[in-house]
């Protein structure tokens, strides 16, 4: 089975031509979206000296965490994925800071075993989880992003700044309190990261063109690329899901992140977590724990 890794990168250079070295293979074509507003010299001056094969740049869009450009760069990804590798039957998201468990045949032949199941994690909204409204206020409440600064309307704690106090204060004037949902739409929530068949992908198109006020409802939302594909997939008589992302992730707090970065110290537990990718790793804090994988479960010398 012929798999296509679709990475949405932010930051690290470095770590994703690692990453890129671990997941070539004749079984997998990998894409690649870098947010637009990272610097690109670096990422592609490493990627040129590579001489990389099945490997590709797509075009960029502004994908800040919690905006609905994540979203764009999935769509894009999926995009560029479908049209370029008529072959690839199975389409994995990951981010730049996740690393492989499984070499990209043992992915293959996990997928095949598991042929025509998609998988990623949901729940139905409202998400017990979730803080706030179980994650329905992401979509009936309006957020704007100003730089560095996001914009919650209505909410318990209007923003300190002035000028967003401003702002705030013309929402009251101009916006409803509350955003109304679609009755016809059951919302299903989780994490970013999935694998998608090639028939899920292709409905997924398939809807927006056919439904084309569904993207209207994540205007304005937060944090929609975890509510975005779980809803139509999950509204989707057709579907095959198994709920697991198939990521080794912890969110436990543990040295005070959410999620972990992982270390060393991780290592027993993501040795037999039965996952194909481990998240999220630094190239600060995760470069022992990384070579371990490549030796003792990559077989990397």
């Amino acid at each position: 089975m012929k798999i296509a890794l679709l990475i949405a990168a932010h930051a690290y250079p470095e770590l994703l031509v690692r990453l890129i070295k671990r997941l070539e293979d004749p079984v997998a074509s990998i894409f690649i979206h870098i947010d637009k507003r990272t610097d690109i010299r670096r990422f592609k001056a490493l990627l040129r000296d590579q001489k990389n094969r099945d490997v590709h740049l797509i075009p960029r869009v502004c994908s800040r965490w919690g905006t609905f450009g994540q979203v764009k760069a999935s769509l894009s990804l999926l995009r560029a994925a479908l049209a370029t590798d008529k072959d690839a039957t199975m389409f994995i998201l990951l981010s730049g800071q996740d690393y492989p468990l499984l070499t990209p045949k043992l992915m293959s032949e996990y997928f095949e075993q598991n042929r025509n199941a998609s998988f990623m994690t949901w729940a139905r909204l409202p998400w017990s989880r979730w803080p706030d409204a179980g994650g329905l206020e992401r979509l009936t409440h309006f957020h704007f992003f100003f730089g560095g600064d996001r914009v919650e309307y209505p909410s318990s704690e209007p923003p300190a700044k002035r000028r967003l106090r401003l702002f705030y204060s013309l929402c009251r004037w101009f916006l409803p309190a509350v955003r109304t949902l679609p009755q016809d739409i059951t919302f299903y929530g989780g994490t970013s990261w999935w694998s998608f068949t090639r028939e899920a992908t292709e409905y997924i198109f398939r809807f927006l063109r056919e439904n084309p006020d569904y993207v209207k409802i994540f205007r304005y939302s937060k944090s929609s690329d975890e509510i975005f594909f779980q809803t139509i997939l999950l509204n989707w008589s057709g579907a095959k899901l198994i709920n697991n992302d198939l990521r080794c992730v912890f969110w436990d707090g543990r040295r005070g992140d959410y999620p972990a970065v992982l270390t060393n110290e991780d290592f027993d537990e993501v040795k037999i977590s039965g996952m194909l990718f481990a998240r999220k790793v630094h190239p600060d804090y995760s470069s022992t724990l990384l070579d371990r994988i490549d030796a003792e479960l990559l077989a990397i010398r």
